[in-house]
Formats: structure tokens, C-alpha cells, sequence
């Protein structure tokens, strides 16, 4: 594992891993390329043409990033949707932007269809809310925003068909590998009823749930976007992957970027074994200290009734009882802490200081325990 990996993983706090692989994953997707073959695969206006059709053709100004504001709190810069207001300062959840907005041309129509891709990573983070109740309020914001801007007074004809599309890298175990479409339908509940499918047909909710085992997954949209924002996979199978089976191309930037990806989720999951082990080595030292202080005391107990015959069986019980657990203890603390330095070098590959600087061991104690590891490796 490189130095960096190692270094994020020591200077990141779990909000900051969190922060920064949205940010990773966000500038990986903003590639017209990847949103080209998101639409391709699941935007029902573009299955019918190919990727470079949709990016030689459809799409209409530039990929936005965190600029598009989810309320109108902030008046729209220039009144039109294209240039919509880049903040939104609720009063009660403060400011909420969009992850990645942009306009397209729908082929067939040439209507103007406004996207919204949104990335939600969860590093160790459960949702209070299902994801589509989210995605189903950006929708009402994004229809309800274009008054003033693409439609005035009551022209509502004019209302432009809006999605919002979520990509979930870590979802609930039963959503895994799965895309799903939310939309308004029309049902004839009695007599005729004879209204265009495009009078109604306004917003799309698209869920797509990955997982890290989506880069073996036979549906091509999953299998791209789990190799793009994997955790676990190498940077040289996801480049291979990209280029060889989705003619990704490798730019500078497109390289830089999967790098960061790797290094990044890399250092996430050393972050989480950090803490697992950390939470084992307390339990490790609880349990030590718990069987050494039952030993102490028995031990203590033994030669304090032994001597109390002497000079008395209570004074005995208390002078065993107090050197027992002491020595139990000690014994306890010093086992954790010798069995968490050399899980450490094992599982991080670490030599026996590295592995003592991060348990934060004093310098005036690791000779001790340097010392107890080469006993125990026959060094």
C-alpha cells in the first residue's frame, strides 16, 4: 500500500473520507463520455442512438458541478434555466446544491430535457429517508424552478421534462445491482380518457444501486459506473476495463482522476480497518484485564488466607486481593496492547514502529514491546 494511501488514511476524518469521495466520483462522472452512456442505457430518449452520436449532438452547454441550487431561496442569475442560480440557502438545512446538472436535446422531439445526476457514497452512513423520496423532491424543485425562467403566467405546455438520476455505490443489500424508473403514468380508472403521453410524462426518477461486485455484473451501465467508483478494485484493472471494453479514453485527466478514485477509496477502507482493529484491541484489553484480575484475585486470595492464619485471615484477603489485580491488569493491558501492535504489521504491513506510532504507544515503552515481538518471532 503506498505512502499516500497511508497518508490520507491517517489525516482523514470519516466526514472528510466521506467530502472527498464524492467530490472524486463527481468529477469522474462529469465526463460527457460517462453521462453520454448513462443516457445511452437508462433515459429513454436517447437507447435508440449511440454514444457519440449523444455527445457530438445532444447535450447543451457545459456539465455543471455543485453550482445548481436545489431551492430558489437566491434569485436565478439570469432568468433563464440554463443559467439557473448556483446557491440554495434554506433556513432550515442550509445550503443544498445539486452534484451534476446539465441540459440535453431530446433526438426525436428536439424538446430540452434538464438532467440531474446525483452521486450519494456512504462511508459507514445510514439514510434516515429512502433515496426516491429525495430524488422525487428535486424533481418537484426542478419543474417548479423553470416558472419565471422557461414558462410565464399559464403557459404551462412549456414545462421541459426534468430527471433526476442517483447513483449508489454502497445501497441496502436487497438493491444491489439493480436500476429502477419512478415516473407519473396515466391509469383509466372510468370512460375515455384520451391525453398525450407528453402532457404528463414531465419527471423520471432513475435509481441505480451498484456494489463492488457490480464490476462482474453482466449489465453494462452497472458493471462501467462500479468499475469507476469501486473501492476495492486496482487501478490497473479499472483503466484496463475502461478502455478495452468501454473505449474509455485514458486522457491525463481521466488517469488522474481514477487514481484519486483508487488512493482515495483505498485509504477509506484502511480507515475502517483502522477503527475495527482499534475497537478490537479495546475489547482485547477488556477481556485481558477482566481475566487477569480473576486470576490476581484468586492467586491474591490464596496466599492472603495462607498468611492470614498468621497474622489474620482479613488483613491477608486484602494485601492478595489489591496485588493480584494489579498485576492482572498490568499483564491484561500489556497482552492487548503486544496482540494489537502485531495485527498491525500484519494486516497493514507495517515494521513493529510504525505499527507503535499509530496505537500512539509511548517512546519510553516501545523498546519493551520491540523487544516482546522478537521474543515471540524467534528473531
Amino acid at each position: 500500500m503506498s505512502d499516500i494511501v497511508t497518508e490520507l488514511a491517517m489525516s482523514m476524518t470519516a466526514a472528510q473520507a466521506r467530502a472527498r469521495l464524492d467530490a472524486a466520483a463527481k468529477k469522474l462522472i462529469k465526463h460527457r463520455v460517462i453521462l453520454a452512456e448513462i443516457m445511452k442505457n437508462c433515459v429513454e430518449e436517447f437507447k435508440a442512438y449511440d454514444r457519440d452520436y449523444i455527445i457530438e449532438n445532444c447535450f447543451v452547454g457545459e456539465v455543471r458541478m455543485n453550482e445548481i441550487s436545489v431551492d430558489q431561496d437566491v434569485p436565478d442569475a439570469d432568468m433563464s434555466i440554463i443559467g439557473s442560480d448556483t446557491e440554495d440557502l434554506s433556513e432550515n438545512e442550509g445550503l443544498v446544491r445539486y452534484d451534476l446538472v446539465f441540459d440535453a436535446i431530446a433526438p426525436d422531439t428536439r424538446k430540452m430535457i434538464r438532467m440531474v445526476i446525483n452521486i450519494e457514497i456512504q462511508v459507514n452512513i445510514s439514510l434516515s429517508y429512502s433515496v426516491v423520496t429525495r430524488a422525487i423532491y428535486y424533481l418537484a424543485r426542478l419543474i417548479s424552478r423553470q416558472k419565471g425562467t422557461v414558462f410565464t403566467h399559464s403557459d404551462y405546455e412549456k414545462i421541459q421534462k426534468v430527471y433526476s438520476i442517483w447513483i449508489c455505490p454502497d445501497p441496502k443489500n436487497e438493491n444491489r445491482n439493480s436500476i429502477a424508473e419512478y415516473g407519473f403514468t396515466q391509469q383509466k380508472v372510468l370512460g375515455r380518457v384520451d391525453e398525450d403521453v407528453e402532457n404528463y410524462d414531465k419527471m423520471k426518477a432513475i435509481i441505480i444501486s451498484l456494489n463492488d461486485e457490480g464490476t462482474d455484473n453482466r449489465n453494462e451501465l452497472i458493471r462501467l459506473l462500479s468499475t469507476l467508483l469501486s473501492t476495492t478494485e486496482s487501478v490497473e484493472t479499472r483503466k484496463q476495463i475502461l478502455k478495452d471494453e468501454f473505449r474509455i479514453p485514458m486522457t491525463k485527466q481521466i488517469d488522474e482522476e481514477v487514481l484519486e478514485m483508487c488512493n482515495l477509496g483505498m485509504a477509506v477502507e484502511m480507515k475502517g480497518m483502522a477503527k475495527g482493529m482499534e475497537k478490537g484491541m479495546a475489547k482485547g484489553m477488556a477481556k485481558g484485564m477482566a481475566k487477569g484480575m480473576e486470576k490476581g484475585m484468586a492467586k491474591g486470595m490464596e496466599k492472603g488466607m495462607a498468611k492470614g492464619m498468621e497474622k489474620g485471615m482479613a488483613k491477608g484477603m486484602e494485601k492478595g486481593m489489591a496485588k493480584g489485580m494489579e498485576k492482572g491488569m498490568a499483564k491484561g493491558m500489556e497482552k492487548g496492547i503486544l496482540s494489537s501492535i502485531e495485527k498491525l504489521m500484519k494486516t497493514m504491513k507495517w515494521n513493529a514502529h510504525q505499527a507503535m506510532e499509530a496505537l500512539e504507544i509511548p517512546q519510553s515503552e516501545q523498546e519493551h514491546y520491540a523487544a516482546m515481538i522478537d521474543h515471540n518471532s524467534g528473531t
